[in-house]
């Protein structure tokens, strides 16, 4: 009987560790997670169409918001949406 209960007592001692580690990871992924947000106050996500010569505009709410002004520079990260 005593081999049961110390058997018991390894598994949740394990499950203990296993949800400690788990929590620690959740914990790290969304720190790592915060870092790449979206919503962030300098970031905008917005679609555009490529017009005569490469040109894109970045649309009105969008420069009001991060409160671009002509000559202002930016980081463009471009990626293909549909099409062939």
């Amino acid at each position: 009987m005593q081999e049961y209960f110390r058997e018991v007592q390894r598994f949740w001692e394990n499950l203990f560790k296993y949800q400690a580690n788990l929590i620690e990871t959740l914990n790290s992924t969304l720190k790592n997670l915060v870092k790449y947000n979206i919503m962030n106050n300098n970031i905008a996500v917005f679609r555009a169409k490529v017009q005569s010569g490469g040109r894109i505009s970045i649309p009105e709410t969008d420069r009001v918001v991060l409160n671009l002004q002509d000559g202002d520079i930016v980081k463009v990260i471009v990626i293909k949406e549909g099409g062939e």
